[in-house]
């Protein structure tokens, strides 16, 4: 299945062969900020290293620049969004995955959420998210689901991304 991952800047070095082989397989990389800070508690050029250190770093290692952003705890305001040189990406559902440990408890709220343009927020850090999606792909796809980048999503759906514009809830 495919999916967009957003990467933390702090995690790339050490794990650019992991990232590598998320795109030639066909995902997409985000950038999720350098150390996860609230940007709305940062000034402008604090914010702005956040952003640029991670999207630098990216390219060193994929040879492009995320053209995503997702901010850490999904916490945006105008002065993030006037700075940000990429739309801003927010989910419709919290698995709750960095919270609750559990497989089935992961899965049952993707499953009882889950609709046509939904965007999923899980952390690939658990093993207990890997393992919910041994539920939620089949079953998902047995509803007739496909799996896309969020970029392929609004593609699909026929919207144009902006820069520092806020898409999801």
């Amino acid at each position: 299945a495919k999916a967009t991952f957003f990467v933390l800047g702090s995690k790339i070095k050490d794990n650019e062969h992991i990232i590598k082989r998320i795109k030639e397989g066909g995902s997409e990389i985000g950038n999720h900020t350098y150390n996860h800070k609230i940007l709305t508690r940062l000034e402008e050029d604090e914010i702005r290293k956040e952003i640029d250190s991670t999207s630098n770093e990216l390219y060193q290692v994929i040879g492009e620049y995320p053209t995503l952003l997702r901010p850490s705890y999904g916490i945006v305001n105008k002065k993030v969004k006037n700075i940000s040189n990429t739309p801003i990406i927010i989910w419709d559902i919290d698995t709750l995955d960095w919270k609750y440990h559990n497989s089935k408890r992961i899965a049952g709220r993707v499953l009882s959420k889950a609709r046509d343009g939904s965007v999923v927020l899980m952390h690939d850090v658990y093993s207990s998210t890997s393992n919910a999606l041994k539920i939620i792909i089949p079953e998902l796809k047995s509803r007739g689901y496909a799996f896309v980048t969020v970029s392929e999503l609004f593609y699909y759906k026929g919207v144009e991304l902006k820069k520092g514009k806020v898409y999801g809830s």
